[in-house]
């Protein structure tokens, strides 16, 4: 004798249908999301090997390489300074010191040098050798001013040079950043159109590449190439540092800023 059919309880029967409607729910909720979590993807993709208008800002503290770096170059070119500075006051000395020896010999032979010029007594004989030493130091003295003059010219020019140098490395951002914060940006060379000084504004995206707004502008730009990571694939990029003018200092730890607009135009 078979045994009676187990009969499923009403209220399973009643919720079945609320569970399927669920996972059809959670399972539509999932494949929208991945479907644009994958159309987010393509579209960064797509704009980012597009684009040429980011900008990778960079936070300089006492610590950083390029901070350290300017400060040694500008040690060395101050140091270089005080060399040719220390040079040029040889060289004044040494044609000061002509110009009492070539006074002295003028002084001397304007006095005795025709008496010594036919010699008769041994007495003239040894003034006509100390007028023949003197003329020789006279034509040495001489000869010796024209190179000297001739360095000191030389060495005048490159103090001026080189003080421009110590003016201009004294004035990098770079050394801002030992007594201060300073925030700079990287651009790389293909987005340089971008960038206008003093007229290109900045714009920081609250989500991805949406929800955009200005936080600043593009102050100048500092020369000499850097290099730096792409801020999308991580590839090394080549480019230049500028500094930036930040409205909105939270902006400073961005990935990434964009110059001249917003990146997806509307949003």
């Amino acid at each position: 004798m078979e045994a009676p059919a187990r009969k499923t309880p009403k209220f399973w029967m009643a919720v079945q249908p609320s569970i399927i409607r669920i996972y059809k729910v959670a399972g539509l909720f999932t494949l929208t999301a991945i479907l644009l979590g994958l159309i987010g993807f393509l579209v960064v993709n797509i704009f980012y090997f597009f684009d040429h208008t980011w900008v990778r800002p960079v936070v300089l503290s006492p610590t950083h390489q390029k901070v350290i770096e300017a400060q040694q170059q500008l040690d060395n070119a101050e140091l270089n300074a005080s060399k040719l500075d220390a040079e040029k006051l040889e060289i004044a000395a040494s044609l000061d010191e002509i110009k009492r020896a070539v006074d002295a010999d003028n002084a001397f032979l304007t006095e005795v040098g025709k008496q010594a010029d036919d010699p008769k007594t041994p007495e003239q004989w040894l003034v006509h050798r100390e007028v023949e030493k003197a003329r020789l130091d006279l034509a040495n003295e001489t000869g010796r001013r024209a190179p000297l003059e001739a360095r000191q010219k030389s060495i005048e020019l490159t103090i001026k040079d080189q003080k421009q140098l110590v003016d201009k490395l004294a004035q990098s951002p770079y050394l801002r950043a030992i007594n201060g914060k300073v925030v700079l940006g990287f651009v790389p060379y293909q987005n340089l159109r971008s960038i206008k000084e003093g007229e290109t504004k900045l714009y920081a995206c609250s989500w991805g590449l949406v929800l955009c707004h200005v936080v600043g502008k593009v102050k100048t730009t500092i020369e000499g190439e850097v290099q730096d990571i792409h801020p999308h694939d991580e590839s090394v990029q080549r480019g230049i540092m500028v500094e930036l003018d930040l409205s909105t200092p939270s902006a400073e730890g961005e990935t990434v800023l964009f110059a001249g607009g917003k990146p997806l135009w509307l949003f």
